[in-house]
C-alpha cells in the first residue's frame, strides 16, 4: 500500500517537471523586432557647394635661391629661365705632390671642368643643349634678369647632351654624360679652357657661370642645387710652381657657394599678380589657404565613406609633360593665414597629380577621405586645408582654381555618408 502510494506521488512530480521545464530549439530563428534594430541602412551622396569660406591665396614660401632646384627653361612665348651659380675659392697655392705638405703657387690654368647634376628633364625633347655663360662675381638673391642682360649677349661654349650621350664611352674630348638608370639623373661635365675660364688670383679661382637650356621644341630641365646636395661643381687643373719640378697641371675641385635662377615671363598669361584666384606653386611659390564650413552633422554624426574635393581650373599651368606636378591638400595645426604651420599627420595630407595638358574649366579631384575624418575624430582641429606644390619651387608650371566668391564655379566638396544606424529595441 505504501510502495504504491510512493509510486503514485513520484509519477506526479515527474509529470509536474516536465510539464514546466523550460526547453530551447536551437534551429529556431530570433523573433523580430524583439531581436532585430528598426529601420534600414542608408547611403547619402551630396555635393557641398558652398563648404568652403574665406580662401585666399599667398605667395613667397619658396624663392629661388631657396629652392633645391634650379629651374632651366626656355618655352618660346612663355618663359626664359636660367640657372645662376658663384663658386667657392681654392686658394691661391696647391701641395705640390700627394702626401706631402709642400706647397706651390698657382701661377695658371690649363683648363676646368664644370660638373651639373639634371634632376629632371623632358625625354620626349631632341638635341637637349647646355649654354654656358661667365657672370660676374657679384651675383646674389637680388639680382634678376634684367640685371644680368650684358652678359647673356656671349656665351662660353655650348653642349649638346644627346650627342655627347650617343658616342661611345659618352665622352667627348673633355666632355662627358652620365646617366644613373636607378634615380634618372643625367650628370653632364663640360670642358672649358683656360680662355674661357682664366684663373684671378685676386679673386682665388672663384667664378661664376650661367646656364641656359635649349632643344629642337620646348627645353625644360631641373639641376640640382647646394640645397638639395647635387649642387654645381667645378675641378681646376691648375699650373703650380716649385722648386725643382716642373709645371704640371693639378686638380683642385670646389662646390658652389651660391645658386638661384633668373627667369623672365615672356607671357601675360603667366604672370605672376595674385588676384582673387587660388593660385598653386609656381615661381616664388604660391599657397592657397581654404576653410571650410562643414555641416554639423557631417562633423559628428555620420560615417563618411569617401569624401572628394573638387576645384575648377581657373589658368592651366604652362610648360612641358615632364613639368607636371604633385598638388597636395594639406591640414594645419592652427590657422595662421599665410603663416599657418603645415600638419606632420600624414591622414591629414591629401594629394593628386597636376598634368601640363590640363585645360581651363577642366577640374582637378583631390580624394580627402582620410582628412574630413581625423577631422571628425579630433573636433578641435581646424578645419582648414593648404593647397600646395609638392616639393615646392622644383618646378615652375604654377596653376590657378576658381575661387568661392565665384559661385558657379567654387570648389565643392563631394560626400558620401551612412547615417547612425539605431540600434535597440523599439
Amino acid at each position: 500500500m505504501r510502495r504504491a502510494a510512493l509510486t503514485a506521488a513520484l509519477t506526479a512530480v515527474a509529470a509536474l517537471t516536465a510539464a514546466t521545464a523550460c526547453t530551447e530549439d536551437v534551429t529556431a530563428p530570433g523573433h523580430c523586432p524583439d531581436f532585430c534594430p528598426s529601420g534600414s541602412i542608408s547611403g547619402v551622396d551630396t555635393v557641398l557647394q558652398t563648404v568652403v569660406q574665406r580662401d585666399s591665396a599667398f605667395r613667397g614660401f619658396v624663392q629661388p635661391h631657396e629652392a633645391s632646384s634650379l629651374l632651366a627653361a626656355t618655352l618660346p612665348g612663355v618663359i626664359d629661365s636660367r640657372a645662376i651659380f658663384r663658386t667657392l675659392p681654392i686658394g691661391d697655392s696647391l701641395v705640390v705632390e700627394s702626401g706631402t705638405t709642400t706647397m706651390g703657387e698657382i701661377v695658371g690654368v690649363d683648363s676646368l671642368t664644370l660638373a651639373l647634376t639634371i634632376t629632371r628633364r623632358d625625354t620626349s625633347a631632341h638635341n637637349l643643349t647646355l649654354i654656358y655663360y661667365r657672370l660676374p662675381l657679384d651675383i646674389d638673391s637680388t639680382k634678376a634678369f634684367a640685371d644680368l642682360a650684358g652678359a647673356w649677349t656671349d656665351s662660353l661654349r655650348s653642349l649638346n647632351v644627346d650627342s655627347v650621350y650617343a658616342l661611345a664611352g659618352h665622352v667627348d674630348r673633355g666632355d662627358s654624360v652620365f646617366v644613373d638608370t636607378l634615380t634618372n639623373r643625367v650628370t653632364v661635365i663640360a670642358k672649358l679652357d683656360s680662355a674661357m675660364a682664366p684663373f684671378v688670383p685676386a679673386d682665388s679661382g672663384k667664378v661664376a657661370f650661367g646656364v641656359r637650356v635649349v632643344a629642337e621644341s620646348r627645353a625644360s630641365v631641373a639641376l640640382g642645387s647646394v640645397e638639395s646636395g647635387l649642387g654645381p661643381r667645378i675641378t681646376w687643373y691648375a699650373e703650380v710652381d716649385s722648386v725643382g719640378k716642373d709645371t704640371i697641371p693639378r686638380p683642385a675641385s670646389t662646390s658652389d657657394q651660391f645658386d638661384s635662377f633668373v627667369f623672365n615671363l615672356v607671357s601675360p598669361a603667366v604672370d605672376t599678380t595674385l588676384d582673387s584666384t587660388l593660385a598653386v606653386g609656381g615661381m616664388s611659390v604660391a599657397r592657397s589657404i581654404m576653410r571650410f564650413a562643414l555641416p554639423r552633422a557631417i562633423r559628428d554624426s555620420v560615417q563618411i565613406s569617401r569624401a572628394t574635393l573638387v576645384l575648377v581650373t581657373a589658368r592651366p599651368p604652362e610648360g612641358v609633360p615632364a613639368d607636371s606636378f604633385t598638388l597636395a591638400a594639406h591640414g594645419v595645426l592652427a590657422d595662421f593665414g599665410a603663416k599657418s604651420p603645415l600638419s606632420p599627420d600624414a591622414s591629414r595630407v591629401a594629394t593628386t597629380r597636376v598634368h601640363i595638358e590640363i585645360a581651363r574649366g577642366d577640374t582637378v579631384r583631390i580624394e580627402m577621405t582620410d582628412i574630413l575624418r581625423s577631422w571628425q575624430i579630433d573636433t578641435l582641429a581646424p578645419t582648414t586645408l593648404a593647397l600646395r606644390q609638392v616639393p615646392e619651387g622644383t618646378e615652375f608650371p604654377e596653376i590657378r582654381f576658381e575661387p568661392s566668391t565665384n559661385t558657379g564655379l567654387a570648389p565643392a566638396l563631394h560626400v558620401t555618408y551612412v547615417r547612425r544606424f539605431p540600434f535597440g529595441k523599439p
